[in-house]
């Protein structure tokens, strides 16, 4: 069932010590440029796989949110005591290594020229993560001098050894995205075919992917899929939360049964974006880590991708401005971390320096070891909304650490309607009940000022909303939170959902707002309007932000809204007397549907609507080989003039004597000025002749042109004498 690797590859040599990629260069087309590089205007641009072209004068600068790297991470939580810079270039460039520490003035680490007339590796000492000051963060600049220079890669590296049985789960559950989880996937496969380390990554990770969309049982026969580790699994559609649990259930059955089950487990959302590198960076840190902990990320929109939805949060405390304390008396919804924070300069990139711990991680991208996940337990049988949330908090109070690794990123676009609010308020209620302090008071209180905000305004579908969590949190014959939780949501959300929207295109909505406030007409959020005298106004229009979207309200008739009103007060009055045991018997149901036993019953029930719609192993990396040694820094003088560094070794592939590339073979050659041909091959290429020089590519049964396209020519193998 699970097929991994015996140890992790090396990515090169320094001293005659392999060493290990912790971070290349990430060039994925999300958000603006300036995510990834700074570029001069004569630049070529970074691709998977492609070098940079950079004429005389020319310069890249990595000084970015995507491409410095993060020290804390790995300076607090990783076994790495060493760190290196491998860059991979042809050509003569100059380059400066620079730390920026929070507090601090910039320190310049190394400025030195490189030149060779040959694809090299050159390596440079930075010391040890743990020496560094405290919050900082290092980059790279390069700049091309009188010769010019191809830029094929950057990383930082370490000489000590990861953890050589780290292997990765990566978890996927969609309804309704069968299109969205296969792009993902095959950008995955995408960035390995043109790169030979994110290749041998995806021999270290396991794909589960439970698919709830009717329909897609025939959506998994595309060939591509055989070239992944990965099992599909299609079954019942219990909203976001009951497939996680349904899918994790289904996975540790699994895992049970093999001799060499995942270590470590990686919950990913439907609808977010995320690159190959980032993957690559999260399962290299994980490898590294000496201590356990629950990672998340920085979380960008896709409508603003330089703008950070999330980083990280705490569950309503530390929110002074909303009564919140350090107590455990909590606010209603989390504090999101960083919210709103624009990476459109670089003027910000410091406040992800510092090691973010935090409360709250969302199931958008949720890491934790295998053994950490059997401690905390299953998600909460909740459809929508909180799941993620429910189960930090219970993390946390086991003891679980939990941070965002900004070296990570990842991109998803919020969004809120009625069905999504009425989740989010009923579990964020019954969530309270578990983990504040909080009396009935404090809820009633809560409802009391949402039936006064719609009733202000005469919308009835609000009031009715709050009604029904109401009626729902009193209901001791509710079916959430029991076995029958996904038949209680669905026509809720249904009903919800027939309360209409428009949409209005950006480029129309302020001149849309302005002409409806000249008409004296309010617009106020679809939830949590405020409390509005309507009578000086023609009309009100609830507009849903996260949507772009407008509704104007009916007016509720009189006696109608008496009606609601006296509904709503007579639960509020109920809410006040039954408390304690409203309060004991969610606080027992969420405690019970976060067990083995509720999702083993689960699997149970579902066991004869849930089937396997494929199962592959890919195909292992071709092996390397042992890196070379390395040889004297003959090509490389520093900026002043005098010799090189001690530090700093040079990797040139000149010879068979002094061959040492990242991806190592003998001898070795440049591509630079070959021509090529329709198919992508030289002209002069020979297939046989190629397969005679690398027995490793024929051992392999690859096909030797596939071959040549996909890894050869990046590694510089040779094809003919």
């Amino acid at each position: 069932m699970f097929d991994f690797p015996d140890s992790i590859a090396p990515y090169g040599q320094v001293r005659g010590r392999p060493l290990y990629r912790l971070q290349g260069m990430e060039s994925m087309s999300t958000g603006s440029a300036h995510l990834n590089f700074a570029y001069s205007s004569e630049a070529g641009r970074i691709n998977i796989g492609q070098p940079a072209l950079l004429p005389p004068g020319a310069w890249i600068g990595a000084g970015t949110f995507r491409n410095s790297f993060y020290v804390e991470p790995w300076a607090q939580l990783s076994s790495a005591r060493d760190l290196y810079l491998v860059v991979d270039f042809v050509g003569a460039v100059r380059l400066r290594v620079t730390r920026a520490s929070r507090g601090r003035p910039n320190e310049t680490l190394h400025e030195i020229n490189l030149q060779s007339a040959t694809r090299t590796q050159q390596v440079l000492a930075l010391g040890s993560p743990g020496d560094a000051p405290e919050a900082s963060r290092v980059f790279w600049h390069i700049e091309a001098l009188e010769t010019g220079a191809l830029l094929h890669d950057v990383a930082f590296c370490s000489a000590t050894a990861p953890r050589e049985d780290c292997r990765l789960a990566v978890l996927l559950r969609t309804f309704g995205r069968t299109s969205d989880i296969k792009a993902l996937l095959r950008r995955f496969l995408d960035a390995a075919s043109e790169d030979r380390f994110y290749a041998r990554m995806l021999d270290h990770m396991h794909f589960w992917v439970l698919d709830t969309t009717a329909g897609s049982e025939t959506a998994y026969e595309d060939e591509w899929l055989q070239n992944l580790n990965v099992n599909v699994l299609f079954g019942p559609n219990l909203g976001g939360g009951g497939n996680a649990g349904h899918l994790i259930k289904l996975f540790e059955d699994a895992a049970d049964k093999s001799k060499t089950p995942p270590t470590e487990v990686l919950i990913l959302d439907d609808d977010l974006s995320v690159s190959m590198e980032t993957l690559s960076r999260y399962f290299m840190f994980v490898a590294y880590r000496a201590s356990e902990c629950l990672t998340s990320l920085p979380v960008l929109m896709k409508s603003r991708p330089t703008v950070v939805w999330e980083d990280g949060g705490f569950w309503g405390r530390l929110n002074f401005h909303e009564a919140g304390d350090f107590s455990r008396k909590r606010n209603m919804f989390p504090a999101l971390l960083k919210h709103g924070l624009t990476l459109d300069g670089f003027e910000h990139l410091d406040q992800f320096s510092p090691l973010n711990t935090c409360e709250y991680s969302t199931f958008i991208f949720f890491g934790l070891s295998m053994k950490s996940l059997r401690k905390v337990g299953f998600p909460a049988a909740f459809f929508l909304r909180g799941d993620d949330i429910e189960m930090s908090l219970r993390a946390q109070e086991s003891g679980l650490m939990m941070i965002t690794n900004p070296n990570l990123a990842a991109w998803h676009e919020p969004a809120h309607s009625y069905g999504q609010e009425y989740m989010a308020i009923l579990h964020g209620i019954i969530i309270n009940f578990s983990y504040s302090e909080h009396g009935a008071d404090f809820y009633v209180r809560f409802f009391e000022e949402r039936m006064h905000e719609h009733a202000s305004i005469d919308d009835g579908v609000g009031l009715g909303l709050y009604l029904d969590i109401l009626a729902e949190l009193l209901d001791p014959k509710s079916k959430v939170l029991t076995h029958e939780f996904q038949h209680h949501y669905l026509p809720r959300l249904k009903a919800l959902g027939a309360a209409k929207f428009t949409r209005i295109p950006d480029a129309d909505r302020d001149n849309f707002e302005r002409r409806a406030r000249e008409e004296k007409s309010l617009i106020v959020p679809f939830v949590y309007p405020g409390f509005h005298q309507v009578r000086r106004f023609r009309n009100v229009v609830l507009v849903n932000h996260s949507l772009r979207s407008y509704r104007e309200v009916t007016p509720v008739p009189m006696a109608e809204k008496v009606k609601l009103l006296s509904a709503f007060m007579a639960l509020l009055a109920r809410l006040q007397a039954e408390f304690p045991e409203v309060q004991k018997r969610w606080q027992e149901r969420l405690k019970s549907s976060a067990a083995d036993a509720f999702w083993t019953r689960v699997r149970d029930d579902y066991t004869k609507q849930t089937r396997t719609l494929a199962t592959h192993s890919r195909t292992p990396a071709l092996p390397q080989r042992a890196p070379a040694a390395p040889v004297a820094p003959s090509t490389a003088t520093l900026v002043d003039g005098s010799a090189a560094a001690p530090a700093m070794a040079s990797f040139a592939d000149t010879s068979a004597a002094n061959a040492s590339q990242v991806n190592t073979r003998e001898p070795a050659m440049s591509y630079a000025t070959i021509e090529l041909s329709s198919d992508g091959l030289p002209l002069d290429f020979d297939a046989e002749f190629y397969l005679v020089l690398n027995p490793d590519v024929k051992a392999s049964g690859l096909d030797a042109g596939e071959h040549f396209r996909n890894y050869g020519r990046n590694e510089g193998r040779r094809y003919r004498l």
